[in-house]
């Protein structure tokens, strides 16, 4: 290969012809904000967490950048955080965690964020793959939950740090954070992320949600998450506006919160929405409030249709990856309505919009070419907002740029909204998530898909299981409304999607679909559900019976 012929890396890294030398934002760094704002407007609210009593503490940008600064001096001073060396953190969704993620990131330690509800030899292996040599862990996480971790000292009794390099800030391409991938049992897949991608990614936020100081944004996703973190904390911060981060989602409480605070954008997932257009018994819409933002799982046009129709409030679908720094793709704030209600509450399957600044998304063929629209192919990316690598494993980082694009392994295609004349995005499903069954290719994802729309189902989802002659066969699992014999309409649906052969050959009544904190389905540990409940039928309660 010639010197300057671009690799594959390179193509990756390209944002409609610029390379990652040519910057898309002045701000090549989330901190470099966090000193902007600090410097120019020092007590304007940043970050209020309610307390378990019910009232609020309020961080302005002043005592973050002052409080980060403090909790940095005191890393650098710990021979277990060498330069160059990862620190893990197990946060949890309170501002001591949130101070430690940028003292992590101000001391120029690469932070690997952990889960602390993982299980030890997980959050063991991920350590060692990320080179950790110390783990944190804030107050409110338990010494005998996380025994490896040394706790947050509190900030405001540290001192000022005085020693030579404690104001440099990191580069635009070192590694900020360490993530693993959603569902990854292995530490094979952890996804390298810089600086500089990060910035790019707070960017677009900026950008696409037009957010300015002032502008109040409601989370309550986990900040371990890539969405939880990237979105309503730090695309929050480098705005300059304020987040009130929830401790979790109470279907209860949040109204409350809503009212209370008055967001103008509020973060979610599909079953929080989901318990939203159940519990929601406001008269009118909340003051303020814009949309929902909705990513991490797939959405259904009737979630959406019930929260509007019971809220009055919008919902963006957004995409995208831990590996392409959160959002790839959400669904613009201005779209007429008849576009509204054509891309996502009329809508087969709701679109996730169109791609974000700094970032290119393409549907592209089995060949390499772009697909036509309503022709499914792979959604690929590419941009200044792509990983650097999966951290380790060369081979999964070069299969995953192959092309000059990342590879997202998910299937979509492109559809052409006739009033703004532009291409949104459409997820049909995963190219993993496909069951052979008998030779005939059965995606899981369409199963889902069609089993979550049936009014009397609350949640389904698939597997693909062992079979001794078909190779594997679908079985599916649902979760009823109250009250309502879910197997009868399951059933019709099924066979107005599927021809027989590619129905799933068994569907089981559960209290709960496994899924992750962030709503996606954990298939393996549902397949272990079933297969458990899959015995002979005189030892099978009725209750849990199949077809």
């Amino acid at each position: 290969m010639a010197p300057d012929t671009p690799t594959d890396f390179d193509r990756a890294h390209t944002y409609q012809g610029r390379p990652l030398t040519e910057r898309l934002t002045p701000w090549t760094t989330v901190l470099s904000r966090l000193d902007h704002h600090a410097r120019e407007r020092p007590d304007a609210p940043f970050l209020t967490t309610p307390t378990p009593a019910g009232d609020t503490v309020t961080l302005s940008y002043g005592q973050a950048d002052a409080l980060s600064r403090r909790l940095a001096g005191w890393l650098r001073r710990d021979p277990a955080a060498p330069p160059g060396r990862a620190v893990a953190l197990a946060p949890v969704n309170d501002a001591a965690s949130v101070l430690a993620v940028l003292a992590v990131l101000r001391a120029g330690r690469p932070l690997l964020m952990l889960n602390p509800l993982d299980p030890a030899g997980r959050r063991r292996e991920q350590a060692a793959a990320a080179g950790a040599g110390l783990v944190l862990r804030p107050g409110a996480v338990e010494a005998d939950a996380l025994p490896e971790a040394v706790a947050l000292p509190d900030p405001h009794t540290l001192p000022d740090p005085t020693a030579p390099g404690a104001h440099t800030l990191p580069g635009p391409g070192d590694d900020a954070f360490f993530f693993a991938t959603s569902g990854s049992t292995a530490a094979g897949k952890l996804v390298a992320q810089s600086h500089y991608a990060a910035a790019v990614n707070a960017e677009a936020l900026r950008r696409h949600h037009g957010l300015r100081p002032g502008d109040r944004v409601l989370g309550c996703l986990p900040i371990q998450h890539v969405n939880g973190l990237h979105f309503t904390v730090l695309g929050v911060l480098a705005a300059g506006a304020h987040v009130l981060l929830a401790p979790g989602f109470d279907p209860l409480r949040y109204p409350r919160l809503v009212e209370r605070f008055r967001p103008r954008i509020a973060s979610v997932v599909p079953s929080i929405l989901e318990a939203l257009a159940e519990t929601w018994r406001r008269p009118e819409p909340p003051a303020g409030l814009d949309y929902f933002v909705s990513a991490a799982a797939p959405l259904t046009a009737r979630t959406a249709r019930a929260v509007r129709e019971r809220t009055g409030v919008r919902v963006l679908q957004g995409y995208g990856l831990t590996e392409t720094v959160n959002f790839s793709t959400t669904l613009p704030a201005d779209l007429s309505e008849d576009s509204y209600r054509r891309l996502m509450t009329d809508a087969d399957i709701p679109s996730i919009g169109t791609a974000l600044y700094g970032n290119e998304v393409a549907v592209l063929t089995a060949g390499g070419e772009r697909a036509r629209p309503g022709e499914e192919g792979e959604i690929c990316m590419r941009g200044h907002n792509v990983m650097t690598r999966y951290q380790g494993n060369e081979r999964a980082t070069a299969e995953a740029f192959a092309g000059g694009w990342f590879h997202s392994q998910d299937l979509g295609t492109e559809v052409l909204d006739p009033d703004s004349r532009r291409r949104f995005v459409v997820v049909t499903g995963r190219v993993k998530n496909i069951a052979k069954v008998g030779g005939e290719a059965v995606s899981l994802d369409e199963v889902d898909r069609v089993l979550r729309a049936v009014p009397q189902l609350r949640d389904a989802a698939s597997v693909a299981l062992p079979h001794r002659f078909l190779g594997e066969e679908v079985v599916a699992a649902v979760v009823p409304v109250p009250g309502a014999d879910p197997l009868p309409p399951a059933h019709t649906a099924l066979s107005q999607a599927f021809r027989p052969a590619c129905r799933p050959a068994r569907i089981l009544v559960l209290d709960a679909i496994p899924r992750t904190a962030t709503g996606k389905v954990l298939r393996r540990e549902l397949a272990a559900r079933i297969t458990g409940l899959s015995q002979p039928p005189e030892a099978v309660p009725p209750t849990r019976s199949a077809q």
